[in-house]
């Protein structure tokens, strides 16, 4: 071994140190030229996702807002919709009392009407009968009585008609 130490000569450390120098010197170059508008390049996309992670829960944030006033809304809405078929069911309800009363009313009269149709039928028949009666009665007391005697035929027939219930005209 000729005064190097491991195989080490100064050529081999020289041209070791030029190396170094140069791959220093190549790693700020490429330092200056790409890591630095990577880095920059990076970082730009980190402050993008950065504000549309803050525009999200932005969004959402409002989205939430929205949603609540929809419900709130959505709260009055059904109650105002209660509220209106109370309304209506109470209108219905009134309503229908009303045709109902009506049509008792109505029933009322027609009935009534009916009743003093009836009873003025029942008074014509009865009149009916009566004459009837009187017209036999005096036949009748005709042939007991004389021809003469209208007095007496007359007596009869009321006699008659007093038994059968009917009261001389």
């Amino acid at each position: 071994m000729d005064g190097r130490l491991f195989g080490l000569d100064a050529q081999l450390l020289f041209d070791a140190l030029v190396m170094f120098i140069f791959i220093m010197l190549l790693y700020v170059i490429l330092s200056k030229l790409f890591f630095k508008p990577v880095r920059a390049f990076l970082e730009k996309r980190q402050e993008g996702i950065d504000k549309a992670h803050e525009e999200a829960l932005e969004n959402r944030r409002k989205a939430e807002e929205l949603k609540a006033v929809y419900e709130e809304k959505l709260k009055e809405v059904n109650k105002e919709a209660e509220n209106l078929m109370s309304v209506s069911r109470r209108q219905a309800l009134k309503q229908q009392e009303e045709i109902v009363a009506g049509a008792k009313s109505r029933a009322a009269a027609i009935l009534s009407q009916a009743q003093e149709e009836a009873l003025a039928e029942k008074l014509a028949v009865k009149d009916d009968v009566k004459h009837q009666m009187a017209e036999i009665a005096g036949l009748l007391a005709s042939e007991f009585v004389s021809a003469d005697d209208k007095f007496r035929q007359a007596m009869l027939v009321e006699e008659a008609l007093k038994e059968m219930g009917g009261d001389a005209w």
